[in-house]
């Protein structure tokens, strides 16, 4: 049986103010947490036995996952008293892992690929570990795989700083995807109680030995860094589950979602639970919105996110923002970021009405959790 660790315990720095009440993991995408999507993709690959390495707010991510039966899986934790490196984390749970081969993700990626089709490439190739490879139009945010096309071996790993396209010409190369395979002789790679990457410290090893190989992955895989990576994230992963449900479906929309037939809904939507929108609403194309959100009449929202327990109050405008659990937006307010820069309310920010958030000169506008916006930026 294989098993599989996720690494849970990064800080999330450049997504926040919303990390500063919600680990970066459990940041909702299409309405559910980054790493249940993760453990989803994980159970079609016959992995049950997850280990979590957490630090960052690491009670929030034990009561939200528990020990695993709610997703039918067995989740056990590391906790990392200080930080350990990629691999640190991972030599942590050589008990759990150490007698059979398992898959190792950053729990910060989005992706949606065969995780059954890539455990048997690792097999056939016969290595101690298999990196999962996607061709990317600009690799120099990531780290390049230097690969044989034939063989499948990675014959070096350069980090993002290495990395110098030749002539200085940006040309779409394979990058490291942040999921891994790995057989259990990697721990002999990895001393204990020290802080290890296994990108920089343990692969180029591997590598070297030729027992290092690539797999490369098509489908979606994003990696979420600023919140425009994550507004855009969502919506590729929800075109992404409307184009595979083979149906006339347009829109994802809970069945107890209760939306007043003079609103218009254009497609792509996701529309949670419970939630209420009342008429001559004009929602999308491009809006998630959680679990048990209330918008008022004559509001339009487009291209945003809105997670659970919102309150959206009439005749508000938001368009390019992500809007975190439990804020409450007052009457006649509009919300207006670009592509790039976008409107951020953290957790329980309370816009008062009247208000207009416009971004401008490219910066985007931001508010901690528990703030009160009172005046205007436009």
């Amino acid at each position: 049986m294989t098993k599989a660790i996720i690494l849970s315990g990064g800080w999330g720095t450049r997504l926040r103010p919303l990390t500063c009440t919600i680990p970066k993991t459990l940041i909702p995408v299409v309405n559910k947490p980054v790493i249940e999507r993760q453990i989803l993709l994980l159970k079609t690959a016959g992995v049950k036995e997850i280990v979590l390495a957490v630090s960052v707010m690491s009670e929030v991510v034990k009561q939200h996952f528990g020990d695993g039966k709610r997703l039918n899986v067995n989740i056990h934790y590391t906790n990392e008293k200080f930080p350990m490196g990629t691999a640190g984390a991972i030599r942590l749970a050589d008990d759990y892992l150490k007698d059979d081969n398992f898959f190792m993700l950053n729990g910060d990626v989005i992706m949606d690929f065969d995780f059954s089709e890539f455990l048997t490439s690792h097999h056939k190739y016969g290595g101690i570990g298999t990196i999962a490879s996607k061709i990317v139009e600009d690799p120099s945010r990531y780290g390049v795989l230097i690969v044989d096309k034939e063989t499948h071996h990675l014959n070096k790993f350069l980090e993002k700083e290495e990395y110098s396209p030749p002539e200085g010409k940006i040309t779409p190369m394979p990058i490291n995807a942040g999921v891994y395979i790995l057989e259990p002789d990697i721990f002999s790679y990895i001393q204990p109680k020290k802080k290890v990457s296994i990108e920089r410290d343990v692969f180029p090893r591997v590598a070297a030995e030729d027992q290092l190989f690539h797999y490369p992955i098509s489908g979606i895989w994003k990696d979420v860094g600023k919140p425009s990576d994550l507004l855009e994230a969502n919506i590729e992963l929800m075109n992404h589950i409307i184009n595979n449900l083979n149906s006339d479906v347009k829109n994802l929309i809970d069945d107890t979602a209760d939306i007043d037939p003079t609103t218009n809904i254009y497609s792509p939507c996701t529309i949670g639970k419970n939630v209420v929108i009342r008429k001559n609403c004009s929602i999308g194309p491009n809006v998630i919105i959680g679990d048990d959100v209330y918008v008022e009449e004559s509001t339009k929202i487009r291209n945003s996110l809105l997670y659970k327990e919102a309150y959206i109050s009439k005749n508000t405008s938001i368009s390019n923002a992500i809007i975190s659990d439990n804020c409450l937006i007052e009457k006649n307010v509009e919300l207006s970021g670009d592509d790039e820069n976008l409107i951020i309310l953290a957790s329980f920010v309370k816009v008062n009405k009247e208000i207009k958030l416009i971004s401008k000169d490219h910066q985007p506008i931001s508010y901690c959790h528990h703030e009160i916006v009172k005046e205007s930026i436009k």
